[in-house]
């Protein structure tokens, strides 16, 4: 089974086995704090996956430095750490200061012939980057690395030759959607549903809230720190208090999931019983919150993106505020004229 930590007494302890070469582990974390324990866990299951890529020893010295001693040097997240591990055996032989911006480019299409090109961005060009700019900023004589980004053109291209289209618009959560949802959900998920789409919270930050963070008396709560947005009181709307208030935590977390990977399997399962259309998580809270809010509700959107934590409007306008049928009719807004103003139907008046 995969590492997790656990509880005994008052002391949290790690098991099972890591990705790497380390085999079982079963040993006392020595420290009473769950976080520092979940961070002591991700430590350990980085430096497993880096002693499975390269070994023990690996050179730093700028002039000798491969791509793969770069990675040791590299404090990957999980993710990019998986990402790597398909990029190592096409570079990590590459001395870094060889690594050119058009290699970095082209690998994508070698790796993930049938992705489209945001997949080479985020599972190769980032983590590459990511991967040599580490090593400049700590071993002296390591050049930077800048890679610039696919063009419109070469992503349609790319669509094109794998016969599917990317950046399909997503389909927003509505209170229609949330209800029928919340009918066939259990508690936790229906609660966590509401709670994504009133606040527009991300579900990673929300499957971490804890007991400690509800402030139920003042209609409040608060919402982990995330994406450059530091952590911060979220306001609550009644029925949210409401349903909080009589809703158990479970494992630790008021919405009694520890991660947001253990979430989809259900909200599927949930979303096909209720008989409504299959939308993500993140689609239901964060892009329906955006909808209803400037959309539907038409609230003016520097208020929106402030209470949704946007770093600006135009990004919450810009991806998550969705167009919908009925919302608006621009040709309307061309073909209306007072009944007096002695314009011909069809026609713009125009102004001197």
């Amino acid at each position: 089974m995969p590492l997790e930590i656990y509880q005994r007494g008052q002391t949290w302890w790690i098991r099972g086995r890591t990705d790497g070469i380390d085999g079982h582990i079963k040993r006392s974390l020595k420290t009473s704090e769950e976080a520092v324990a979940e961070t002591k866990l991700r430590e350990i299951e980085r430096k497993a996956q880096q002693r499975a890529i390269l070994g023990e020893d690996a050179p730093t010295e700028a002039d000798e430095l491969t791509f793969a001693a770069a990675v040791m040097i590299y404090d990957a997240k999980p993710a990019d750490a998986n990402y790597l591990m398909k990029i190592i055996p096409e570079i990590g032989h590459m001395k870094v200061k060889d690594i050119t911006p058009k290699l970095v480019r082209g690998l994508g299409k070698k790796i993930y012939p049938k992705n489209a090109t945001d997949t080479w961005r985020r599972q190769v060009v980032s983590p590459i980057c990511a991967v040599i700019n580490n090593a400049h900023e700590n071993v002296k004589g390591v050049p930077a690395i800048r890679v610039k980004g696919y063009t419109s053109k070469e992503r349609i291209a790319q669509d094109e030759a794998r016969g599917k289209q990317s950046r399909k618009e997503k389909t927003p959560g509505s209170w229609e959607w949330l209800d029928k949802f919340r009918g066939e959900a259990n508690q936790y998920m229906g609660a966590l549903a509401l709670f994504m789409f009133t606040t527009g919270a991300r579900i990673s930050q929300s499957v971490q809230v804890k007991p400690d963070d509800l402030d139920l008396k003042n209609g409040r709560l608060w919402l982990p720190a995330s994406k450059g947005h530091q952590g911060q009181y979220v306001e609550l709307i009644p029925e949210m208090i409401v349903t909080l208030a009589q809703l158990k935590p479970r494992g630790g977390r008021v919405f009694g999931y520890k991660s947001r990977h253990s979430v989809y399997g259900p909200w599927q399962t949930a979303c096909k019983n209720a008989g409504i259309e299959y939308i993500a998580p993140h689609a239901a809270g964060r892009h329906g919150f955006g909808t209803e809010t400037v959309v539907r509700q038409n609230l003016n959107p520097v208020d929106v993106a402030k209470a949704g934590r946007w770093s600006s409007p135009r990004i919450l306008l810009d991806t998550y505020a969705h167009s919908e049928e009925g919302s608006a009719n621009v040709r309307d807004a061309f073909t209306r004229r007072k009944t007096d103003s002695g314009t011909k139907p069809g026609h713009i008046k125009r102004v001197k």
